[in-house]
């Protein structure tokens, strides 16, 4: 047999068998115990989490209606003390009550709060509902935990777990030192000093230790003496195949040099594809490291002067708050497989520019890759904007239009039904309008109904309506207001200022009004009833002698 495998080299690297078997069964038994340990560790990690979370959702449930209530009545107070009231709970380190248009809210932070894993957060949606059994949403109610508060009950834990594991540990490794040595240590000896022999006096001889206990021994020494008839056989067959391996070897070598210059110019194809295109292209890897991205990509999201490649996605200063959309997406694609969503950035040369991203896992673990593609939707959301104004707002005056004051009115409606408050609504209907457009034009009269419908927004306050009913016709709509007077005031506020004469090229003209209040509850309880009741009052006040107000009958009287 050779020396290389039987000589001193390979006496200089082998080692007694029982301590080559205690090393291996130690070294094996102690990952299987870690293994287990972890594993027991991460579903009791996951149980205490889950309870935590079970907790925070038992938490929000309870506070909900208090937040959603308050939030409702815009009691500031009341939502400071559900937040901080929550807070005192062992389990949490954030509270946030938030109102979607940011008109109200309220947040309790613990002093040692950091950012909370979202998966110990918990959110619930706040609703308001109304006697008809609508829902109209009101806010979110978040509350957070932190990842220490978990780590906290795993220390008891861990520590008994550890503790008999080690026992384990030195128990089966005494155990096993002394079965090798008795059962197996001493026959693969004498085997080893006769292989020793043979190889020393280079001849082909048989193996023979004598009877032993241990049957694998004894297979051991028949495979052995085995392999060394076959070992002869082999030899020449092992030359032959090996000059044929290096010439297929050789052949194969060529061909794979050849496809890796295809390769090589099939990736600067795809990389000049990448970087001509005009949108937001970038490619990461499960880790979110950027491996590819485009000129686009580095305008929108990178750094003057430093390249994009190589850098964390979470780390870019532009994805810096770890709500950006872009960082969630990132985080349901690796997930989920695949991920939209919509984020806005700042631009120097106008408005903000508005992208629809999409994101796409491909492949699985450490190989899979996340492809990333925006296209910029700014110019579509403006044009989206603008046909929904249109749709609403009357085109000569910019006023919101019969459709939305329809929609404000039965708004309106049903607060003031639940809550048992008065308002009013107003038609306004021009005198000496007709003439106008008679004897001077249209043009005439469409410039004397721009400057009506200022001076009808000056009269009134910013939760007050005024719309365009139609032709010379404007209604107001005049919520939460509890007197009479107020109402008289903006009727006499009204007529003084339609009355005022307008300027318009050479020409000077002077209108007035007719007005027609209807009240809620007292002239009807929907909407069609509290319009034709305006509207019969706006009659009676042009039967009266015009540029006058008819509040209706029977006259109205403080609540």
């Amino acid at each position: 047999m050779p020396d290389r495998l039987f000589g001193p080299d390979a006496v200089k690297t082998s080692h007694p068998l029982a301590r080559v078997l205690l090393r291996k069964a130690m070294a094996w038994y102690l990952a299987f115990a870690v293994g287990i340990t972890g594993i027991q560790l991460y579903f009791e990690y996951r149980y205490i989490r889950q309870n935590i979370v079970d907790s925070l959702n038992s938490l929000a449930s309870t506070f909900a209606p208090g937040a959603a209530s308050a939030l409702w009545d815009y009691q500031q107070e009341l939502l400071n003390s559900l937040a901080a009231g929550i807070g005192e709970h062992e389990l949490v380190t954030m509270v946030e009550i938030a109102d979607p248009h940011g008109r109200i809210g309220a947040t309790h932070r613990a002093a040692e709060t950091g950012t909370p894993p979202p998966d110990l957060t918990v959110r619930q949606t706040l609703y308001h509902r109304f006697e008809d059994g609508q829902l109209e949403t009101l806010g979110t109610l978040r509350i957070a935990s932190s990842e220490a508060k978990a780590l906290a009950h795993l220390k008891g834990t861990a520590l008994s777990v550890g503790l008999s594991t080690l026992a384990q540990l030195l128990f089966l490794g005494v155990m096993l030192a002394g079965l090798a040595r008795i059962l197996v240590v001493k026959p693969l000896t004498r085997f080893s000093e006769q292989v020793g022999r043979l190889a020393a006096s280079n001849q082909q001889r048989q193996i023979d230790l004598g009877p032993v206990e241990i049957a694998e021994i004894a297979t051991l020494q028949q495979g052995f003496n085995q392999l060394l008839r076959e070992v002869s056989e082999s030899h020449a067959l092992i030359t032959a195949v090996n000059a044929d391996l290096e010439r297929r070897v050789a052949e194969r070598t060529r061909d794979l040099g050849q496809r890796n210059q295809e390769l090589v110019r099939e990736h600067d194809l795809t990389l000049a594809l990448v970087r001509s295109i005009p949108g937001f292209v970038c490619v990461l890897d499960g880790a979110g490291v950027i491996l590819l991205a485009n000129h686009a990509t580095g305008a929108l999201i990178g750094s003057p002067g430093t390249p994009l490649i190589g850098r964390l996605w979470s780390s870019l200063p532009a994805l810096a708050s770890p709500d950006h959309p872009l960082r969630t997406l990132f985080h349901q694609a690796h997930r989920a497989g695949h991920a939209t969503t919509q984020a806005g950035f700042p631009s120097a040369a106008g408005p903000e520019q508005t992208y629809q991203f999409e994101a796409l896992r491909i492949g699985e673990g450490a190989g899979g890759r996340i492809v990333v593609v925006g296209v910029d939707i700014t110019e579509q959301n403006a044009q989206k904007l603008r046909l929904e104004h249109l749709a609403f707002h009357d085109r000569l005056t910019g006023l919101p239009n019969r459709a939305l004051l329809l929609d404000r009115l039965e708004r309106i409606l049903l607060i003031a039904t639940r809550q048992h408050t008065r308002f009013a609504i107003a038609f306004v209907d021009l005198d000496r309008f007709k003439p106008i457009n008679d004897s001077v034009g249209h043009e005439a009269g469409d410039a004397v109904l721009r400057e009506i419908a200022n001076r009808l927004c000056r009269c009134v306050r910013e939760s007050d309506t005024v719309a365009r009913y139609g032709g010379d016709e404007f209604v107001l709509l005049l919520p939460d207001q509890r007197h009479p007077e107020g109402w008289r005031r903006i009727a006499d506020t009204v007529l003084n200022a339609v009355s005022q004469p307008i300027h318009w090229q050479d020409a000077v003209f002077q209108v007035g009004a007719s007005i027609g209040f209807a009240v809620f509850p007292r002239d009807g309880g929907d909407t069609q009833l509290l319009l034709d009741a305006a509207d019969a009052a706006m009659y009676r006040a042009k039967q009266a002698g015009r540029n006058r107000a008819d509040f209706g009958a029977p006259p109205l009287e403080p609540q």
